[in-house]
Formats: C-alpha cells, structure tokens, sequence
C-alpha cells in the first residue's frame, strides 16, 4: 500500500479517536496487503487493518466481518472483531481526498508457533488446528442457513485464480484448464460448499500455552469446505524444502492424519471429498505456480527461477502434489 507518512498519520488520529485507544507503534505490523498497527486501549489490546478503499473491498470486508462476527460468538478460537465506537464492524475515514476502511480486532494472546519444538508443532497441534476448522466448518454451514446468505466470493473470484493465465505457457495451461473443468462439475450442497478461512498457515494463528486462536479471515471465500482442508495441508507442507520429497511426504501424513482426526470430532467428512483432495493440492500448485511468476516477474535476479522450474516440471507431468493413499487415510479414520 502506497500511502505518504503523513496520510498514515492522519488515519491513526482518526482511528484513535473512533477506537478510544492510542496507537503502541507507529511502524505497520507483519507483512500484509493491508496496514496492521497495535492499539491499546482500556478494555483490551486491539489490532487495527487499514485497507485503501473500493467498492468490491468494501463488499468483501462486509462479509467477511459479519460472518467472522457470528464464528466468534460460537467459537471461542476465533478472534472476536471489535466494533467502533459508533457500533459499526468498519469505518470509512477520508484523508486528503482518499478513502481508507478501518476495522479493528481482538490481539489474540500468545506467539506464533515455534516449527523447531516439537514440544509445539506436533500432531497435538494439528489435531487441535482439525477440530478448530471442523468446528468453523460446521458454524458456516448454519449461518448460510441462518442468515438465508447468498453465496458470494465464490472460489473463482479469489485473487490467485484471477491472475492473469497469460503467465503460463501453453503446457502448464492445457493442465490448469482440465483442472477447473473437474472443479466446476464438483456439486456444491450445504454440507460441502460455504465460506472458509482459505489461507491457515502457520502465521495466522498464536498459541497460548495449550490454546489456539485463529486470526488473519481477510481471504475468507464461498468454496468447498474440503478445499480448505487441502489448501491448509499445502500451507503447512510447503514449510519444508521443495527439494526433500521424503520430508514432505511424511510430515503430510502425520498432518493430514491428526487434523482429520480432530476436524470429525466437530464435523463429517465423506470419502468423496477426501479423494478430492489431491485435485485441490494439484489446483493450488498452479496457482501458487501464477502467484511466483507474477511477484518474481520484476525483479532483476530472480531467485525463484529454479523453484518455478520444479513446479512447472510436476504441473505438465501432473504428479501428485503429495503422495499419500487416501484409502488407507480415510480407513485410518
């Protein structure tokens, strides 16, 4: 986000005085689309996104905070969106001709995960992350009910599927096209398709001690509930090296197995949409595969040259992402 000093003063004044609290650092938190500042404030810390302004932002944070609204109050590892003093979920402010919108968060208690103890990230963990995202699961599928919720943010409206396809050569394009052809025939019911949190990776969530609260919904979309669960396998598998095949397979198996576990002690799963999951890991591979390419494409040393050359080496071989018997997992279960 390109915005001058003085205008990223002039919203923290603003959101001082909408928020009643002051700013701890001035210095933007993380590494996000958005900008992420600390606030204190008498009741509690806060988290405050400032988000440059259009029409469709507008819509997407719309939904994205009464949904989380409604997740908070039944999930306790949820972090809770905290209302303006005016009791709105999101303020628009003008500065210097520009809008921005403002909306603020509960500061989630604990750290991030330490990856190197194992004392932390464990099948304990996974488990624990499973039943979190079955227990969102089953609550999005009763707000669509609730809330009557016309589907919106639908799965091919994400960022990553509307990069540009002339990124890929006409190869990898032949792949990606039979790959939304099987994803557009999947059905999508009230118990497989809704709104998920479709980025839960390893720094969207604390740990605090034994317990967990998830953060960071600004991706939230319409998808299949399944696709979650794979893109969320994707995530944490991609913390090990692309070189160390074995690693990856094993780690994957270990994960995917305790996650499962503890997502069924809140929420079903059929054989159908486990088999899927190789689909949706083979559909992120190339969108992952579009997001370097278009990111990378500026820079003069491209340090990513030989990792796009593995992943489009696997995209026209139509490798599996991952190799793992989706019989035996879901048997295990």
């Amino acid at each position: 986000m390109e915005t001058t000093d003085k205008c990223v003063k002039q919203i923290l004044d603003k959101a001082e005085s909408i928020y009643n609290g002051k700013i701890i650092n001035k210095n933007p938190l993380g590494n996000s689309a958005n900008m992420i500042f600390e606030f204190s404030t008498k009741d509690t810390p806060i988290i405050l996104r400032i988000s440059e302004y259009s029409g469709y932002k507008q819509k997407h944070i719309d939904f994205e905070l009464k949904w989380l609204k409604y997740l908070s109050e039944q999930i306790i590892e949820v972090i809770n969106p905290i209302l303006s003093k005016n009791g709105k979920l999101y303020e628009i402010v003008s500065i210097e001709g520009e809008l921005y919108i403002l909306c603020a968060f509960e500061k989630a208690s604990g750290r991030l995960v330490n990856q190197n103890n194992l004392d932390e990230w464990n099948e304990t963990l996974f488990y624990k992350l499973g039943s979190i995202m079955g227990n969102i699961h089953r609550c999005s599928k009763q707000y669509i009910l609730d809330n009557k919720e016309k589907l919106c943010f639908e799965w091919n409206e994400d960022f990553v599927f509307l990069i540009e396809s002339s990124l890929l050569d006409d190869d990898v394009l032949k792949i990606w096209d039979k790959i939304i052809f099987e994803l557009e025939k999947l059905p999508k019911t009230v118990d497989s398709y809704g709104i998920i949190h479709n980025d839960l990776h390893q720094l969207n969530f604390f740990i605090d001690g034994s317990k967990v609260k998830i953060f960071d919904f600004d991706d939230c979309i319409c998808s299949w509930y399944s696709f979650d669960i794979a893109l969320t396998l994707f995530q944490f598998v991609s913390t090990i090296s692309y070189k160390e095949t074995q690693a990856r397979n094993i780690f994957a198996e270990k994960f995917i197995y305790s996650f499962l576990k503890g997502y069924k002690t809140q929420n079903s799963i059929e054989r159908f949409w486990i088999d899927k999951f190789d689909l949706f890991l083979k559909y992120r591979r190339i969108c992952t595969y579009k997001f370097v390419k278009q990111t990378s494409s500026n820079k003069s040393v491209n340090s990513y040259t030989e990792y796009l050359a593995w992943l489009r080496e696997e995209i026209i071989d139509d490798k599996p992402f991952l190799k793992i018997d989706y019989q035996k997992l879901f048997e295990s279960l």
